[in-house]
């Protein structure tokens, strides 16, 4: 089997659909996230194609070493999120040609029932009210557990906590049953406003607390991870074990949070599930969206004997969930709140042609 072509296509839901073609009919896909994929393009042409086309693409991890770092002297190391595409795709192809699912690929499913949270944000421009009513959409969806993110990033340090906590108080009145509630202040504190308001998340109940501070500062993590009890998380900006094992060392957070595209693929996160199982750390993936990666996710995630906590979902990145499931097949959606993972090659996508080409961006 060789690979005979690679194309992405631009998609109105807001990211485009990267596909591997082979002279034997099989294909693998993946998501190219965001609406302009110039940049994406930019390696594709430059360094995917001349890499992949003509190879076996079941050679999953000599082509994983090829992008990642750079062991073909003819092509330059390229970024994490690249690598997590390309390989998203690999294994997708890999299962096809098997027959079989990715996760049993990888070793074989803990479970296939996964539970989901309800991950909304933009916090920062939202009064409690408003964030309230997004947790009530996503009860009404059949979501009991829940995330409620401020997307200040580290450019944006200590604007409004007070706010912050407002919001998170508003949601957790309204789950007033204990139900699973997060809180992510994507990058928005410094130290010592994060161990306070960490403290105040305590006193209501509080089941996670994410990247507290700007992702680079790992003793400043250290400070907050030793002097909270909630766990706190980091990771999903990432990219490469390397990476966490130093984020451990350095950082000691709670939970690690890789990326499926941001860390590598599937390759690498399933490389640093393995990493933080040596470790004794919980692990509970980033995946604010609905679709292939999304599915690359869960799959990777339900091989890991001890992942019981619940997996991130966001319909914020993904484009109305009618379009996805009509696009990828219902398979993609979840079902009161719980993912379901099937038999079916690969992901388990079922790609809708014409659905494809009344999607695809012009």
């Amino acid at each position: 089997m060789k690979i005979t072509d690679i194309t992405c296509t631009p998609l109105t839901l807001g990211k485009g659909l990267l596909r591997i073609e082979t002279n034997a009919g099989v294909e693998g896909w993946a998501e190219v996230p965001g609406r302009n994929n110039a940049v994406f393009d930019a390696y594709l042409e430059r360094a995917i194609k001349p890499a992949l086309v003509g190879e076996d693409p079941r050679l999953v991890d000599r082509h994983w070493e090829t992008f990642a770092l750079g062991r073909d002297e003819r092509f330059y190391k390229l970024p994490g999120w690249v690598v997590g595409v390309v390989d998203v795709a690999l294994w997708d192809l890999f299962g096809k040609d098997t027959g079989l699912p990715v996760h049993l690929l990888m070793g074989g499913a803990r479970r296939t029932t996964i539970p989901l949270y309800w991950s909304t944000g933009s916090g920062w421009r939202m009064q409690p009210a408003e964030m309230l009513a997004l947790v009530k959409d996503g009860w009404e969806r059949g979501f009991r557990a829940f995330k409620i993110r401020m997307d200040w990033r580290g450019w944006r340090q200590d604007i409004d906590p007070e706010k912050d906590y407002q919001l998170f108080k508003a949601a957790r009145e309204f789950l007033a049953g204990g139900e699973y509630l997060g809180f992510d202040a994507n990058n928005g504190y410094s130290v010592s406003t994060a161990i306070q308001q960490g403290r105040r998340f305590e006193a209501l109940g509080i089941d996670h607390f994410e990247e507290p501070i700007p992702h680079y500062d790992l003793p400043g993590l250290k400070q907050i991870s030793d002097a909270l009890d909630v766990a706190v998380s980091a990771g999903e900006q990432d990219a490469f074990r390397w990476w966490f094992h130093h984020l451990v060392l350095l950082g000691d957070p709670d939970i690690l949070q890789p990326d499926i595209l941001n860390a590598g693929g599937p390759s690498e996160v399933k490389r640093i599930y393995e990493l933080a199982t040596t470790l004794n750390k919980p692990v509970m993936p980033h995946s604010p969206q609905a679709g292939i990666n999304s599915m690359a996710s869960l799959h990777v995630y339900a091989t890991v004997q001890n992942a019981t906590r619940p997996h991130e979902f966001s319909i914020e990145f993904s484009g109305p969930l009618d379009d996805v499931g009509e696009l990828y097949g219902e398979d993609v959606l979840p079902k009161e709140g719980d993912m379901v993972l099937t038999d079916k090659p690969g992901f388990g996508i079922e790609l809708n042609e014409a659905a494809l080409a009344r999607l695809a961006a012009r």
